[in-house]
């Protein structure tokens, strides 16, 4: 295997391809770097750097450990060598896993060299018509195309190009290809090199799975040219998420004949099932970062514990590995991606410095309750943790217990101060003028006397209502009558009954206890214990 780099002309393919995918027809740009008032990442191989995996490899076992397995090329071979490599008119030769010149780790596909990735001949056994290719790109990212270079085996018969979203936990198609049209709607249910309507169509196509070419060939996967939002990207939430993968999958299911599929006899035949396989030279993922238009750099080294990820560095009061949610205090309107003709950016919170969080609620934009920064009840900011003394949507009012005298800032750290007022009769006071709010059962300029339809200040009861009976309707008994020069503070107690001082007894309280006398201040010894009379 030759060692000769191809970087150099990688690159040139690659900015090949990228111009081709991403600009129209007539020649204008339809997913710039800078589209309007979207900004987005350059566009890089995704490939380089990404971990690959596959699930047989030539030369080595189903354990991984090395072993010698014989191929044989279609083709033929030069004439001058090894008598080996010459068997019954085949090219043919050895993977070993423990010769550097004769391994085919699937590394070799995304290394840059002329080396290559070979799966097991189907002569070691014909479950090896089934094999995969993973990348596993590490996080999410846009891509534009997929292009695979095959070595020393023709292109595949059956096959499915596959992308997960969620780090390789389940896969879902990308593309089909059948060597036939039958096939496509046979085995994978699609009608075959269908025109795409929409653009998350998942088509089938017959034009990379011919034979021809024997080597060297090559499968070009656009996944943006010829869809309906191609034209117009920023605007299409559905060719976006299509886009989108973490992972990419080649799921192999039969390798490429001469022999229509090998015939039952042939399958048992190893001079012939000895060569076929496959063999893929490169795999380049033209692709960037997913920063939904809102980050024109998208770089590494900002994660600690990943210094190798890639992160946006976002703009537009954005936030996130791919700004795809908005910073703390910018949630006064809903988060949304950028496209051509707006940066929507994320609005800051009206909070009156009093926090310096907020959540977007949209009840609250519907009922139009949460004050923006321009004075303006419009979007459904509201602030969280409000400090020094602060509450409401926007902390925009003092907490109970607290006022903002008139001519002080709704900024000022501290504008709200306390009340003046007791606490057991008042409900706070009010903004501006410090003036005591009563509670429900007080009235009056200093809340010093009860409200109407409320009794015996300062506890202001009610008159109380209660049944007679389960049977009879509810009625209100006489007000309790009391002589109020024996009681205390001149009130019932929630009974009706009236609450004698000391050395007064009786029903209304109008009379002496035992021990004393001269009603109503009941004065002398007492001559024997008494009680507080409660009736």
């Amino acid at each position: 295997m030759e060692n000769t780099p191809r970087r150099r002309t990688g690159a040139r393919l690659l900015a090949v391809l990228l111009w081709t995918f991403w600009t129209t027809v007539d020649g204008q740009e339809t997913f710039n770097d800078l589209t309007g008032f979207s900004l987005n990442p350059p566009y890089f191989n995704l490939a380089e750097g990404s971990g690959i995996s596959a699930t047989a490899t030539c030369g080595e076992d189903e354990a991984g450990a090395p072993r010698v397995d014989l191929f044989c090329k279609l083709v033929g071979g030069p004439t001058l060598g090894l008598p080996t490599q010459n068997i019954q008119g085949q090219y043919c030769d050895h993977c070993n896993a423990l010769d550097p010149n004769k391994a085919y780790p699937v590394t070799n596909a995304i290394d840059g060299t002329e080396r290559w990735w070979q799966s097991p001949p189907l002569s070691r056994g014909l479950v090896y018509n089934e094999v995969n290719v993973t990348l596993d790109l590490g996080q999410l990212f846009h891509v534009a195309y997929v292009l695979i270079k095959f070595a020393n085996s023709p292109r595949p018969d059956l096959w499915v190009l596959e992308r997960s979203i969620d780090n390789g936990r389940t896969f879902i198609p990308w593309q089909y290809f059948a060597h036939s049209k039958r096939e496509c709607i046979e085995t994978f249910g699609k009608q075959p090199n269908k025109r795409i309507l929409n653009d998350d169509d998942q088509i089938c196509t017959t034009e990379y799975s011919r034979i021809i070419p024997l080597e060297n060939g090559e499968i070009v996967v656009s996944l943006i040219n010829g869809r309906p939002g191609s034209k117009n990207f920023t605007y299409s939430p559905v060719l976006r998420d299509f886009t989108k993968a973490t992972n990419i999958r080649l799921r192999f299911l039969r390798t490429n004949t001469l022999l229509g599929h090998l015939l039952s006899k042939t399958q048992r035949d190893p001079t012939v099932t000895r060569r076929y396989f496959y063999s893929i030279k490169d795999i380049s993922v033209g692709g960037r970062c997913v920063c939904h238009g809102h980050a024109q750099v998208c770089g590494a080294g900002r994660s600690p514990d990943n210094p190798n990820r890639l992160q946006c560095e976002c703009q537009h009061n954005t936030c996130g590995e791919s700004c795809d949610h908005c910073c703390p205090g910018f949630n006064q309107k809903p988060w949304r991606a950028a496209t051509v003709d707006s940066p929507n950016e994320c609005q800051p919170c009206q909070c009156f410095s009093h926090a310096s969080d907020c959540y977007y609620d949209p009840e609250v934009e519907k009922r139009g309750a949460s004050l923006d920064t321009f004075g303006r009840y419009s979007g459904g900011g509201v602030c969280i943790g409000c400090q020094h003394n602060t509450a409401g949507i926007n902390c925009e009012r003092c907490i109970e217990g607290y006022y903002r005298p008139h001519g002080v800032p709704p900024e000022s750290p501290a504008g709200c101060i306390p009340c003046s007022c007791d606490e057991r009769i008042t409900a706070g006071c009010e903004m501006g003028s410090g003036r005591c709010i009563c509670k429900p059962q007080f009235a009056g300029e200093n809340c010093d006397r009860c409200a109407d339809g409320r009794y015996y200040y300062p506890e202001c009861i009610r008159k109380f209502m209660f049944p007679l009976s389960l049977t009879h309707a509810v009625c209100e008994p006489p007000a309790c009558i009391c002589d109020h020069r024996g009681t205390v503070h001149g009130v019932c107690d929630v009974y009706g009954r009236c609450l004698c001082r000391r050395g007064v007894e009786g029903e209304r309280c109008d009379r002496c206890g035992p021990g004393y006398h001269s009603f109503p201040s009941c004065e002398g010894e007492r001559t024997l214990i008494s009680k507080e009379i409660f009736i």
